[in-house]
């Protein structure tokens, strides 16, 4: 059951029973036929009064039956219908019935014509699917005969890490076709005696091998053809020489067949240096300092008074830079220069008095010729 409210007026249920299916002229040719103005406007004013939209009513002052018709009409479609309250007939005689009189038959046939040519595309549109459908179907048969005929391709040069067993014949004779010159100078090539004379137990069984391995042996069987000719000059060259006990070298290759290539750090041309020796009165390292900005300060504090200052808590006579400020302030602010070594003791609030504002300085000093410096100190 709708909870709606149920509101009797036979204009309001016919328009909004209709408004699904016939146009707003054919509406309003019902409508003034069947109904007086009164009715009309009557039923106009309780359609604003029942949406809450009373103020923006229209009023009509002339031909007001046809235009309150559309005003109710144009206010139905801009309302979302679940706001519409439900309007039924008390009287149902005051129902108008829907002749052929009220019809737009060249509409009607209109409207045949544009679902005949819609329905006429739809079907040339799925003939042309099936088609392609049935294209499609007959190349996946022919290519399921050709690998079924052709059998499965070598297991040897195939990755079933990477799912290639289920790969199509044509794509390993491709491979096979386009194989680069170079590896079959390789295959062309001499092999060493000690790689010719191989027993068959030392030969790895595709069947029985795991991928990794079997991948691993074909991987170690195709090498490029060069270095086994760079391999047979150096043995040609040191046979007269006495070699001495060869070390076996170290397996790189991880499990699964690959060696892993690193790039070589390439060392910087000049690199800094540090002395050893001890430093005396004519040569010594500079101390290295770190910026503090101290600030908050009276506005009749100097540059002497905060070295007094620190000299009194470190007995370090440090070296103290005025900073001049952009605004009118009413507080002056210092760059204090600190041994790096000992900045900790210049961070802690105990050092400071209450109210001064003390953190790690940050920025560039512009202009240092025009600002009141203390003469060079040195850090004891």
């Amino acid at each position: 059951m709708s909870s709606k409210p149920l509101i009797a007026n036979e204009v309001l249920a016919f328009i909004i029973h209709a408004i699904d299916y016939m146009d707003e002229v054919s509406i309003v040719q019902i409508c003034r036929s069947a109904y007086k103005e009164e009715e009309v406007c009557s039923a106009k004013l309780m359609l604003y009064k029942s949406l809450g939209q009373l103020e923006q009513m229209p009023s009509r002052r002339r031909d007001g039956g046809d235009k309150s018709l559309q005003d109710i009409i144009s206010l139905l479609k801009r309302t979302d219908p679940d706001d519409v309250p439900e309007f039924v007939a008390k009287d149902l005689h005051k129902l108008p019935p829907v002749t052929f009189d009220h019809v737009d038959v060249t509409r009607l046939l209109k409207d045949i014509t544009c679902l005949k040519a819609s329905l006429e595309d739809m079907k040339s549109k799925m003939e042309a699917s099936q088609v392609t459908i049935n294209d499609l179907r007959g190349e996946v048969t022919l290519l399921r005969n050709v690998i079924s005929v052709s059998g499965s391709a070598d297991k040897r040069n195939v990755n079933t890490r990477r799912g290639a067993q289920n790969a199509s014949i044509i794509s390993f004779e491709s491979a096979n076709s386009s194989a680069s010159p170079v590896a079959d100078i390789a295959d062309d090539a001499p092999r060493p005696a000690a790689a010719a004379v191989s027993t068959p137990a030392a030969e790895p069984s595709v069947g029985t091998s795991t991928p990794k391995r079997a991948y691993a042996a074909v991987a170690a069987t195709n090498k490029p053809a060069v270095t086994q000719t760079k391999r047979a000059k150096g043995e040609k060259q040191c046979r007269g020489k006495p070699q001495p006990p060869s070390i076996p070298k170290k397996d790189t290759c991880n499990k699964d067949g690959f060696i892993q290539v690193e790039r070589k750090k390439k060392k910087p041309a000049c690199r800094n240096q540090c002395g050893t020796a001890e430093p005396t009165i004519l040569m010594r390292p500079a101390v290295p300092t770190t910026q503090l900005y101290v600030s908050r300060l009276h506005h009749t504090t100097t540059v002497e008074q905060v070295v007094e200052y620190v000299r009194s808590k470190t007995n370090w006579t440090l070296r103290v830079e005025r900073l001049e400020s952009r605004h009118n302030t009413n507080f002056k602010s210092f760059m204090v220069r600190a041994p790096t070594q000992h900045v900790e003791i210049f961070l802690k609030e105990e050092f400071w008095p209450k109210g001064v504002v003390y953190r790690k300085f940050r920025g560039r000093i512009r202009d240092t010729t025009q600002r009141n410096t203390t003469p060079t100190l040195r850090v004891h």
